[in-house]
């Protein structure tokens, strides 16, 4: 990535959320789309950030990234197998960085690299 790389902390709807804190919970691809499951992190500038329960460090929602209009994807060195949390749910990791450049998204964690070019990227909490 060249020097009109972005850390996904530089991009508005991005910023309201501390994805080194989030957890990928499945990873979906097929031609066209990609949609992670994650465990979001928002931070205190995030419409919906409470002060999280004393057991946590932040205050989380659940929701999805997806890359829609997927064009490029390759995902290498595919990490190490999920760990199950204390409720028997799968976790994947953390994202240790997201960096956009134009239509590239980079993601990297444990679940490995995953380099996507796609028309865009949204994130969608559920209810």
């Amino acid at each position: 990535m060249g020097s009109g790389v972005n850390d996904y902390r530089e991009v508005g709807r991005l910023a309201v959320y501390h994805l080194e804190e989030s957890y990928i919970l499945d990873i979906q691809a097929r031609p066209g789309f990609l949609a992670c499951e994650v465990d979001l992190a928002l931070n205190a500038d995030h419409p919906l950030h409470k002060p999280p329960p004393p057991e946590e460090r932040h205050c989380y929602r659940r929701g999805r990234l997806e890359f829609s209009q997927v064009r490029d994807l390759h995902w290498v060195d595919q990490g190490t197998p999920p760990a199950k949390d204390a409720t028997g749910e799968v976790d994947y990791g953390s994202i240790d960085s997201l960096e956009v450049e134009g239509h590239l998204y980079v993601m990297t964690g444990d679940f490995g690299r995953i380099s996507v070019t796609a028309s865009n990227l949204s994130i969608r909490l559920h209810d």
